[in-house]
């Protein structure tokens, strides 16, 4: 790709990236000089996002830097300005989700997904850090995204609730607190439960014994019941229990999946009780009948395969599983100037979709 096509896509995505950013980079003390090679914010942020995308080390980047005229700066002075930036990427991140926000049509009953994916350092095997985002759909779009360490968990309480959307998780989304947060805001909580987790009463106030209610059930068989879950936000919350039982060869993988997760967790086989609960996939929802049948409430469910393949991209197309590091601060900017590079990779592919509407031909 030659020099003026390079300048020409940086001018673009300097267009989209939010109001203020160069500011920001000596608000959030990234920039704390005001000469030096990478004195200017553009210079810096261009550096930064260039060694998350290419993943290079810190000496192939200057080298880099200086072939293309960016800086002549050392690999320490960049270990240095990798250490104090992290705060102003997350800005321009936040900023970015910000405007994607904005850009979401503002309809009812949006589709949103909830999940997390951990990152690991070298040498590591666990989770040492952990990116929660939520995908909208249909358009397959980050509308949050959050860098936590490895003590950050799973919960709905992460994400700001538009009234009317529907919330989609998985078991780990599943708590009295999650619920009641989605509720509270008056979106619409739609997420799968184990059989303790999210404790859920008749209107009477009797507690349900889900697991009892799934052993009624035939493989392939679906059933939905009037439950309510109590949370510290508002007390009762009304909704349904969905149960779906799974055919005989999807328990069968259900089951061994449970026997996977538990020896993961603490080396010994699940219990009878686990075992039985695998079988059945238990979802707490509060979107009326009227919006949504038993059957339209799997299947909304099954969709966060779609977030599964955002996190595809963002681990085998930008590289984000391994971080090149130990470091938390340098690790920390580098994959927030990941986060940053996949926001703007998606709003260029926008920006093409609208160049070329569906049905018109590029003369």
């Amino acid at each position: 790709m030659g020099a003026a096509r390079i300048e020409e896509d940086w001018e673009l995505i300097k267009g989209m990236l939010p109001a203020g950013w160069e500011q920001a980079a000596a608000k959030l003390r990234a920039i704390r000089r005001e000469q030096g090679p990478l004195a200017k914010p553009e210079a810096l942020l261009r550096l930064l996002l260039g060694k998350a995308a290419s993943d290079k080390s810190n000496r192939e980047t200057a080298e880099e830097a200086a072939l293309t005229g960016l800086a002549n700066i050392s690999d320490v002075a960049i270990h240095k300005r990798e250490k104090q930036s992290g705060d102003w990427l997350e800005w321009i991140a936040d900023g970015l989700l910000e405007g994607t926000m904005s850009e979401l049509p503002q309809g009812p009953f949006r589709l949103r997904l909830v999940d997390a994916t951990s990152v690991s350092v070298p040498g590591s095997d666990g989770t040492d850090f952990r990116l929660h985002v939520c995908v909208d759909l249909p358009d397959r779009r980050f509308s949050h995204a959050e860098l936590t360490d490895k003590h950050g968990g799973e919960s709905f309480t992460r994400f700001q609730v538009v009234a009317n959307d529907i919330y989609v998780g998985d078991r780990a989304y599943g708590t009295p607190k999650g619920v009641g947060h989605v509720a509270a805001g008056g979106g619409i909580p739609l997420v799968r439960i184990t059989t303790s987790g999210l404790p859920l009463f008749t209107t009477a106030g009797e507690r349900i014994d889900v697991l009892g209610l799934a052993r009624t059930l035939k493989p392939g068989q679906m059933l939905d019941v009037d439950a309510s879950a109590k949370t510290p936000q508002l007390g009762a919350v009304a909704g349904r229990l969905c149960i779906y039982a799974l055919s005989e060869e999807d328990a069968r993988r259900a089951e061994r999946r449970a026997h996977k997760r538990a020896s993961r967790k603490n080396g010994r086989p699940p219990g009878v009780r686990a075992i039985e609960a695998s079988k059945y996939v238990f979802i707490f929802t509060t979107a009326p009948r009227g919006l949504m049948s038993v059957g339209q409430v799997f299947a909304c469910y099954r969709l966060r395969w779609q977030v599964e393949l955002a996190f595809k991209l963002l681990k085998t197309v930008l590289r984000l599983g391994k971080l090149p590091n130990h470091r938390d601060d340098t690790a920390r900017t580098w994959l927030l100037a990941k986060l940053i590079n996949a926001l703007l990779l998606e709003r260029l592919a926008r920006a093409d979709q609208r160049a070329f509407p569906p049905g018109e031909v590029a003369a």
